[in-house]
C-alpha cells in the first residue's frame, strides 16, 4: 500500500512539476487579488488543505470510516494522510490545469446588485471561469481536479463495494463545496 502511495505522489509532484516549468513560465502571471503568483498560491492553498485534510481525518476518525483502518492514533493517521493527499491532488491537478489554460484561481464577485442574479453567478461560476469579454468557458481545471483527487482517494481506501460511484460522489460534493464557498464570497466575504 505505502508502494502505491509513493508512486501516486510522485505522479502528482510531476505533474505540479510540469505545470511549473520554465517553458510554461509565461502562465505565471499574477492571480491573486493579492498579486501573488500561481506558485505562491498553490503554496498556501496546500497549507490551508493540509489543515482540512487533518480536520477531514478527525471526522473521519470520529465515524470511523474505513473501519477497516481502525481506531487510535494508527486510524487516525491513515485517514488524516488519506485527505490531505485527496486534497494535494486535487488542488495540484487544479492549479497545473488553471496555469498551463491561463484560467483564474480566485472568485470575482458579481457587478450586478439584484440578489437573484449575484446567486446565479455564484453557481454558475462553480463550474465555469470568468475570462475576458464576458465569456465563461467550462471550468475543466476545477472539474478535473476535483475528479482527479476523488478518484485517487478511492483507489488507496480499502475496498468499498463501488469505488467509482464513491467517488464520483466525493467529486461532485467537492464540486458543491465549491458553489458554497463561491456562494460566501458573494454575499458575506
Amino acid at each position: 500500500m505505502r508502494h502505491r502511495m509513493r508512486h501516486r505522489l510522485l505522479a502528482v509532484l510531476s505533474v505540479v512539476a510540469l505545470a511549473f516549468s520554465p517553458s510554461w513560465i509565461q502562465a505565471q502571471v499574477r492571480v491573486g487579488r493579492d498579486s501573488s503568483t500561481r506558485l505562491n498560491r498553490f503554496g498556501r492553498d496546500m497549507v490551508y488543505g493540509t489543515g482540512m485534510g487533518l480536520v477531514y481525518g478527525e471526522i473521519d476518525q470520529l465515524r470511523n470510516d474505513p473501519p477497516q483502518w481502525g481506531s487510535g492514533w494508527d486510524g487516525y493517521r491513515h485517514r488524516a494522510m488519506s485527505d490531505v493527499g485527496e486534497f494535494a491532488i486535487q488542488e495540484g491537478t487544479t492549479e497545473a490545469l488553471a496555469a498551463v489554460w491561463h484560467r483564474p484561481l480566485d472568485y470575482e464577485r458579481c457587478q450586478c446588485h439584484d440578489y437573484n442574479d449575484r446567486f446565479r453567478w455564484a453557481l454558475w461560476n462553480s463550474i465555469t471561469d470568468p475570462m475576458p469579454h464576458d465569456r465563461h468557458p467550462i471550468a475543466w481545471p476545477r472539474i478535473a481536479g476535483a475528479y482527479a483527487g476523488s478518484f485517487a482517494q478511492a483507489s488507496w481506501r480499502p475496498a468499498a463495494s463501488n469505488r467509482a460511484r464513491v467517488a464520483l460522489g466525493n467529486g461532485t460534493i467537492s464540486l458543491a463545496i465549491g458553489a458554497g464557498i463561491n456562494l460566501f464570497h458573494e454575499f458575506i466575504h
